[in-house]
């Protein structure tokens, strides 16, 4: 009877697999009336071999369906006696797949060539815009980054953050999967613009929510680059090799070898011209701790996180600061096999950053009684070494389940050392001293993560009706010790006051844990309208154990009490909730809500301390998009999040790492709640090119992470994190843009603005900040095949920001910038190349340092060797200029900033580019 009932079960499976099927829908449209195409003949042809599987005629309203559909990949053939033919690849999984509008071009129009030769330009389809790389044209030889440069709605800026649609792009997909993990920087800088076949942009759900369809509010603006076929075969690559007249050097190589779906790449970057390929996450963790963090806005309107704690260094962002030298590798593998039921993707990263950095600050501190100047200097030095590894399995264990498997793995160990300087000075008379430190410090810190996932997702026979699990787990070290000598001396009338001494050892060890699982259920109601039950509970501990030690007997034995402190802060979570989805041709709508019941616990160890309590949140979210004809897409969001206080911004006790800047922790902090509300509205027009990206990105954060500081008549400030109510920010962005065809030029209008409302107290005294940030940029661009390319592109923004504390800590000044490409190709195989970037800003009468600067760069290159291998000569900083500087304010604080960069100087670079089997590295 067993034997039966297991054969029964088995049968079973087999036939759920073999007729697992689903249905396609659509409707087709003329691009120039906009209205439906009837009889058009819609061929579905297996991608493997291109034989014919089934096909379908459009009605006359142009809707088409068609019925019993394996799942598979396959081509989808539009075609018509009147109009082009249309090509594209599409995925059947088992579940209606709704193509929605789909444009096809009358054949008169080819005539009035307004179909550009390689295929449409631009296509939105629901989220995903998606852009044909060679309608875009980049020099020969020209890595992604200056492929995503061209393409309307997306920037990259001088550090090569890259911004689509207004906001930060977090993660570069290639083939969508992750390439060297999750760094954007590898794929835009190494891989070759003429690789890529499209560029796509679009919202990256979680998986679970790209499984069950139904949004769980986790979104991630992410780039995926889809490869040409003819460069998944064989290898492709290049090494370039760079030497300059004062010892600058900037030498890389990357190696691409794919075959189908299997993809082996490597790379090394040895260089000391500030070219880390790091990310932003990297970047941030060259710059120290994160303790006394301020949010404020810079002079081009971006919001920023200021440090004013630490040991004086600055922090290291993107080679802002200094000249840095690095020598980074990395070596990925991903591949697919068993008819595509598994995939594998693993990667491996090495890095190693040697970062000297000086930084000149000119501040000034505004009270509602008084202000002085800050003036300071720092000298510091940074050697961190870094491995990361990655780990992604999927399995398709049958047609209804599927499990993923993640890991991460991270190792950092850094050594830095610093020399600080500063003085504070009255404002009305420049010799009369408040203060003055001097601080040196040498730390080590040895960090370690682990982290790792288990997605398991279960399709049942009726269709929609699904079931996940999705548990996920962390655990992060950090052992840190450090030694800090500081000399403060502090005035009353010109006179030394008074003088203390700091001469410590600090150790910090941090331990974290986290585990979370949620289980996720979907049941289709009725025609297009789906129901998400889920629950989440989550578990961590985190354990913070500062120690600080002061001299005894020649060396640091005797324990500090008041500055030494173990800390646990351990919280337990129950998360139900609901979500609806209604999914039409047109439109979809979700709306749900997940109710949380929160326990915490925070263990003062040391004191033998206990503080428990529970409160509950409720957590809503909804979101709308609606298809309007043609390529358009206008979408609503609202999403309600939490964020719980840091282990470090909770512990009881002082931070004295800055004597002019002590921390203290503050136990009673809340859990702070934000609530988001964006919008958006996107059209592109193929036939005329003219396209829209906009958005508008409101939040609002009830009781906001703010500081409570006092600063004394020496200028010292105490300050300690607590909760306020009014916070917000407001982003608004477009970007318009079209094309003048008789003169073949391309131009963009983008008019931007940002604006935040910040509270504080000083003095016990409540501060609000309002910023607000007006912009405004073009983008000129005109191209002529193998002639010459310009792309020019002019920016003004305009800054108001006031203070309640005082007045005199008001802001009102312009900045204008923007940037400028020429390529032009000459005779024999010559290549010149020039670009610019400028900023002037409005002076402040507070400040006199000459901020404004050009910095101009050039290169010749020649194609040699049957166009294997190109020489090129470079000047960097032509005019030296090159300076790194910014301008912030943070409520009552307003700053300038000057760092060490690196200045003008010449290069001269060999690159060979290879390729075997796909197509050949033509220059």
């Amino acid at each position: 009877m067993k034997k039966l009932a297991a054969l029964l079960v088995l049968l079973t499976f087999i036939a759920i697999a073999v007729t697992a099927q689903t249905t396609i829908k659509g409707s087709v449209m003329d691009t120039t009336s906009k209205k439906p195409v009837q009889n058009v003949v819609l061929a579905l042809l297996r991608q493997k071999d291109s034989v014919l599987y089934k096909f379908v005629r459009s009605d006359e309203a142009g809707n088409f369906t068609m019925n019993n559909i394996k799942t598979g990949d396959y081509v989808l053939m539009i075609t018509h006696p009147l109009y082009a033919e249309y090509v594209d690849n599409i995925e059947v999984k088992n579940a209606e797949l709704t193509l929605g509008n789909i444009s096809i071009t009358p054949k008169s129009k080819l005539l009035e060539e307004v179909i550009v030769k390689s295929g449409t330009p631009i296509k939105i389809k629901g989220d995903t815009i998606t852009y044909t790389a060679d309608s875009f044209k980049v020099k020969e030889g020209a890595n992604v980054e200056a492929l995503l440069k061209k393409l309307p709605g997306i920037q990259v800026d001088k550090n090569g953050k890259i911004t689509a649609m207004g906001e930060e792009v977090k993660k570069v997909l290639v083939d969508g999967e992750e390439f060297f993990g999750d760094d954007p920087g590898v794929a835009v800088k190494n891989l070759r613009a003429d690789a890529v076949k499209e560029v796509q942009v679009f919202d990256k759900k979680s998986d679970q929510a790209a499984f069950t369809g139904i949004d769980d509010g986790e979104k991630n603006k992410t780039i995926n680059l889809k490869l040409k076929e003819d460069r998944k075969k064989g290898y492709f690559g290049k090494a370039e090799l760079s030497g300059g007249l004062k010892d600058n050097y900037n030498n890389s190589a990357m190696l691409n070898a794919f075959k189908g779906k299997r993809k082996f790449a490597t790379y090394g970057i040895m260089s000391n011209t500030g070219q880390t390929n790091l990310d932003w996450d990297d970047a941030q963790n060259y710059g120290g701790g994160m303790d006394g963090l301020e949010m404020g806005m810079s002079d081009d309107g971006g919001m920023y996180m200021s440090y004013n704690g630490g040991d004086g260094d600055d922090n290291y962002w993107g080679g802002r600061n200094g000249i840095p030298k690095n020598w980074n590798a990395g070596v990925h593998y991903s591949n697919k096999f068993d008819a595509k039921k598994q995939s594998l993707n693993m990667g491996y990263k090495f890095s190693k950053v040697n970062a000297p950095a000086g930084t000149t600050t000119y501040s000034k501190t505004f009270l509602p009684d008084t202000s002085w100047n800050t003036n300071s200097i720092s000298n510091s030095f940074s050697s961190k070494i870094k491995h990361a590894f990655n780990l992604t399995y999927e399995i398709s264990l049958d047609s209804m389940n599927s499990l993923k498997i993640t890991g991460k793995f991270g190792a950092n160990n850094t050594q830095s050392s610093s020399d600080y300087y500063s003085e504070a000075v009255d404002a009305n008379v420049s010799s009369k001293f408040i203060n003055n430190s001097t601080r040196k410090s040498n730390n080590k810190s040895d960090n370690n993560s682990i982290a790792g996932t288990v997605l398991w997702k279960h399709k049942f026979k009726k269709i929609f009706r699904t079931i996940s699990i999705n548990t996920d787990f962390s655990r992060y070290e950090s052992d840190n010790s450090g030694f800090l000598y500081s000399l403060n001396n502090f005035f009353t009338s010109g006179n030394i006051y008074k003088r203390d001494t700091v001469d410590q050892k600090n150790i910090r060890n941090n331990i974290g844990l986290t585990s979370n699982t949620r289980i996720a259920y979907t049941e289709p109601l009725i025609k297009d309208m789906y129901l998400e039950l889920n629950y989440t509970i989550s578990a961590s501990r985190n354990s913070n154990d500062r120690t600080s030690l002061k001299k005894g007997l020649g060396d640091y034995t005797q324990v500090i009490d008041s500055l030494s402190n173990h800390f646990d802060f351990n919280k337990l979570v129950n998360k139900p909730g609901v979500n609806l989805r209604y999914n039409k041709k047109k439109y979809t709508f979700s709306i749900g809500s997940t109710f949380a019941f929160n326990h915490f616990i925070q263990n003062n160890v040391t004191k033998n301390q206990n503080y428990n309590y529970d409160f509950s949140t409720f957590f809503p979210s909804a979101s709308f998009s609606y298809k309007l004809k043609g390529n358009k897409n206008v979408r609503l969001y609202y999403n309600g999040s939490g964020t719980a206080p840091t282990a470090e911004q909770l512990q009881p006790i002082k931070d004295n790492t800055d004597p002019l800047n002590v921390v203290i922790g503050n136990p009673d902090l809340k859990q702070s709640f934000q609530h988001s509300f964006g919008a958006s509205y996107n059209f592109y027009d193929m036939l005329k090119e003219k396209n829209l990206w906009s958005n508008l990105n409101i939040s609002t954060t009830q009781h906001s992470f703010a500081q409570y500081s006092y600063i004394d008549t020496l200028g010292r400030r105490n300050s300690q994190t607590v909760n306020v109510n009014g916070a917000y920010y407001v982003n608004l962005y477009m970007q318009y843009g079209f094309k003048l065809k008789k003169p073949n030029l391309r131009l963009g209008f983008s008019p931007r603005f940002n604006g935040s409302r910040n509270i504080d107290f000083v003095n016990g005294i409540k501060n609000v900040t309002n910023n607000q940030n007006y912009g405004f940029s073009v983008n000129v661009n005109k191209e002529v095949d193998k002639k010459y390319s310009i792309s020019l592109g002019p920016q003004f923004s305009y800054t108001h920001a006031t203070a309640t504390v005082n007045s005199s800590a008001n802001a009102n000044f312009w900045l204008l910038g923007g940037y400028g490409d020429v390529d032009i190709t000459l005779p024999w195989k010559l290549e010149f190349s020039t670009d610019a970037n400028f900023e002037i800003r409005q002076k402040d009468p507070r400040f006199d340092k000459n901020t404004n600067y050009t910095k101009w760069n050039a290169s010749l290159e020649k194609n040699i060797l049957k166009d294997v291998f190109v020489a090129k000569v470079q000047v960097f900083d032509i005019l030296d200029q090159n300076r790194g500087y910014n301008r912030n304010f943070t409520s009552y604080n307003f700053t300038e900033s000057f760092y060490n960069t690196l200045r003008r100087y010449w290069m001269l670079t060999l690159t060979w580019n290879f390729s075997k089997n796909g197509k050949p590295a033509e220059m």
